[in-house]
């Protein structure tokens, strides 16, 4: 497939198929269409559009090669209806091997050599392969990846077949891999499966509280009748119960056409508790009392973090998903500024980022701040007010809570609405360091920072320091 460029997309975007583009990709669109018209003047003339119809072109051509790769012979669409409908269901994933061990998360070694073997025979954009290698060292240097890996030997030779083809490519090129390679990759990839209540259960959650899901309601309880019924989901599973209580939740969303799949928070408390640990308490502890770990058993568990890095790391640690945070400070003392810019780095390195700029809206200073820190990316999405509807959204930053007019218990309401979004909750202070509602906010936030004369200073779960702000000036 040919890729789009500045100068071909207007040419070529009646081939976009923009009902199935996620979100972001669709806004994406939508400004190209303005920035490579009349000969992409705006996307030559202005350094802004052109950064970001840049990250858009990476990311639109990386999702049509995907597509047109699996719409080959052998792919997806030539599957059977079953497996399609259990791809289509949020978080369940389903092994077409036999005889695989059956785990409650994939190891992060084994994900990561599925996602090179996937690339190979396929025409793949540069950003993809060095977005795999920055996972993969990522996974390293935290010791999410060990030495004493039974696929440590794996992993450095992906790694340098990586940093090889890298390299000596340009913006895009065809993956090969050496056919023994492959054999061994692919034995690997298959040799684990997800328990499938646990799949099961993280497609729950992902619809959870949220509108608009009928149809991946439906699929899932579909899917979850198909694994009773077969045996493959029986009262001895680990997670029945759980399982039970969202099924129960699922057919009476359905029954009386609530607004929404929910279930008690309780319930919900514990499948969250049950998904972000990647490694279960074991059965058998060396303390020998049910319920109880010792602190070596403790230290040898992993939790889900969202793998952030650089100063803001420094800043606050690296959080879990969906952590929430507190941002106060006087002002004119530079926390949106700081916050814009915190908002990017996610968007470009974590996932989809809407920044509600309730106190400025869609005016004259935000537009100035944004060019200024140059916080433009296709995944950073920009409101004067805050939707109804967050699904699309990994990281939400709401400044200011109180022009929103919120009070403490609508952010514990909006927190249980989306377990796995991320919320940052901006705040101005007095001179004296106060402000409405901030105490009893402060017991329930992960991360505490405030920002004053061009400091922030962050502490909370995950860790704290503080930064100098690049930029000091701020409205």
């Amino acid at each position: 497939m040919k890729m789009f460029t500045a100068n071909n997309y207007i040419e070529k975007s009646c081939l976009i198929p923009v009902s199935k583009l996620p979100d972001p990709l669709q806004k994406g669109h939508a400004l190209a269409l303005k920035a490579f018209d009349s000969k992409a003047l705006a996307y030559k003339s202005n350094e802004i559009v052109r950064a970001s119809m840049d990250h858009y072109l990476l990311a639109i051509n990386e999702f049509m090669t995907t597509r047109e790769s699996m719409r080959q012979p052998g792919s997806s669409k030539n599957q059977s209806s079953q497996t399609k409908a259990n791809r289509e269901i949020p978080g369940y994933h389903r092994s077409s091997t036999r005889g695989a061990g059956i785990v409650e998360r994939i190891p992060e070694e084994i994900r990561l050599i599925r996602r090179y073997a996937a690339m190979h025979g396929k025409v793949i954009p540069k950003m993809a392969v060095m977005r795999l290698l920055t996972s993969m060292q990522k996974a390293m240097l935290e010791k999410r990846i060990r030495k004493t890996s039974p696929y440590a030997q794996e992993i450095l030779q992906i790694q340098d077949q990586l940093i090889s083809c890298a390299n000596r490519m340009g913006k895009q090129a065809e993956i090969n891999i050496v056919s023994k390679q492959l054999l061994k990759y692919n034995e690997i990839a298959s040799s684990k499966r997800i328990r499938e209540s646990i799949a099961l259960l993280k497609g729950f959650v992902s619809i959870h509280g949220r509108v608009g899901v009928e149809k991946k309601a439906d699929r899932l309880v579909t899917a979850m009748e198909r694994m009773v019924k077969s045996g493959k989901i029986n009262k001895s599973d680990p997670y029945a119960s759980r399982l039970n209580e969202a099924y129960k939740a699922l057919k009476i969303y359905l029954r009386d056409k609530k607004a929404s799949p929910e279930i008690k928070q309780g319930e919900l408390n514990g499948i969250n508790g049950l998904l972000r640990n990647n490694t279960q308490v074991p059965n058998q502890s060396k303390s020998g009392v049910p319920g109880v770990i010792s602190s070596e058993e403790l230290l040898n568990m992993d939790f889900e973090t969202i793998g952030l890095t650089g100063r803001f790391k420094e800043l606050i640690g690296d959080p879990s998903i969906g952590f929430t945070a507190m941002v106060f400070g006087q002002p004119k003392s530079g926390k949106s500024t700081i916050m814009l810019e915190f908002a990017h780095h996610l968007a470009v390195h974590h996932g989809s980022v809407l920044y509600a700029a309730i106190e400025e809206g869609y005016g004259y200073t935000l537009k100035e701040k944004v060019s200024r820190i140059r916080a433009v990316h296709p995944s950073l999405s920009i409101a004067e007010k805050l939707p109804k509807d967050l699904n699309h959204f990994d990281f939400v930053f709401i400044d200011s809570v109180s022009r929103a007019g919120m009070e403490l218990e609508d952010l514990i309401k909006l927190k249980k609405r989306n377990p796995r979004t991320s919320f940052v909750y901006i705040f101005h202070s007095t001179k004296d360091g106060k402000f409405r509602g901030g105490n009893e906010l402060a017991h329930e936030v992960d991360v505490i920072i405030e920002v004053e004369y061009g400091l922030a200073k962050g502490k909370g779960r995950f860790g704290q320091g503080e930064i100098a702000l690049k930029l000091t000036q701020d409205a």
